[in-house]
C-alpha cells in the first residue's frame, strides 16, 4: 500500500516560465487565477505531478491526461493511477498511488485554535480537543484540520465540506491515514481506503530537477 508523495517550493523556481510547458486545459484555468503565489502553486503543482509520474511509471504517464473539470484532478487514460494535490504557502506536494488517496498539507502557525476547533468540530471532537493542554493544541488541530482536508478530498468533494467531517463517524473511522513533515513547520496527512496505514515514501525535490530555477 505505497503511497509516493513528492514535494517542491515555489521560491526555487521560474514558476511563470514553467507554464509554457503546460496542458492547453491547464494554461485556460491558469488564466483565471491572477494572485501572484496561486498562480506559481498551480503551474509548479502540475509540473511537480508530471515529474512524479513519470518517475513512477515512466513513458506510460505520457499517455495520461489531467482531468480537473468535477472538482478534485483525476487522471484520465489507461491504468492511471490515483494523484491528490495540495500546497500551503510556498510548499506544493502531490501523491500517487495504486488506490484511492486524499492528501493536505497546511503551514503550521498560531492561531486561535479553541475558535476554529469550535468551527470544525462536532461537540465530542471539540471536547476531547478542550481537554488536551495548551502546548498540546497546536499539533492537535492541525492534526484535525489536515485529516478532515484529506478525507474530503479523498471523497473528490461530493461529501459535506471538511468543517463538517465528524472524525468518529464509522464511515470516516473505517479509512486509514497517516501523517508525514514535508519541511519543519509544516504538517501533512495522507488518506486512503485500505485495511492498513499506506506506507509513504517521501521524495523532496532539489531546485534543479524540475529545471527553470530562479
Amino acid at each position: 500500500m505505497d503511497v509516493s508523495v513528492f514535494s517542491a517550493d515555489i521560491r526555487d523556481h521560474d514558476c511563470e516560465l514553467m507554464a509554457a510547458s503546460l496542458s492547453a486545459d491547464c494554461r485556460l484555468r491558469l488564466v483565471g487565477i491572477t494572485h501572484p503565489r496561486r498562480r506559481a502553486q498551480f503551474i509548479l503543482g502540475r509540473v511537480l505531478l508530471r515529474h512524479a509520474l513519470r518517475g513512477r511509471f515512466g513513458a506510460a504517464a505520457d499517455g495520461w491526461r489531467l482531468d480537473a473539470s468535477r472538482g478534485k484532478p483525476r487522471l484520465v487514460g489507461v491504468d492511471a493511477p490515483e494523484i491528490s494535490l495540495s500546497h500551503a504557502r510556498h510548499l506544493v506536494v502531490c501523491a500517487t498511488a495504486r488506490f484511492d488517496i486524499g492528501l493536505d498539507v497546511e503551514e503550521c502557525r498560531t492561531r486561535d485554535f479553541v475558535a476554529l476547533a469550535a468551527q470544525i468540530c462536532p461537540p465530542l471532537e471539540l471536547a476531547r480537543f478542550l481537554s488536551l493542554p495548551i502546548d498540546e493544541r497546536c499539533v492537535a488541530f492541525y492534526r484535525m484540520w489536515t485529516l478532515k482536508e484529506a478525507i474530503y478530498k479523498l471523497h473528490g468533494g461530493v461529501v459535506a465540506p471538511p468543517e463538517q467531517i465528524g472524525l468518529s463517524s464509522p464511515e470516516e473511522a473505517a479509512l486509514r491515514h497517516v501523517y508525514f513533515q514535508p519541511e519543519a513547520g509544516f504538517l501533512g496527512a495522507v488518506v486512503a481506503c485500505s485495511s492498513c496505514p499506506p506506507r509513504l515514501i517521501l521524495h523532496p525535490l532539489m531546485p534543479t530537477e524540475l529545471g527553470l530555477k530562479r
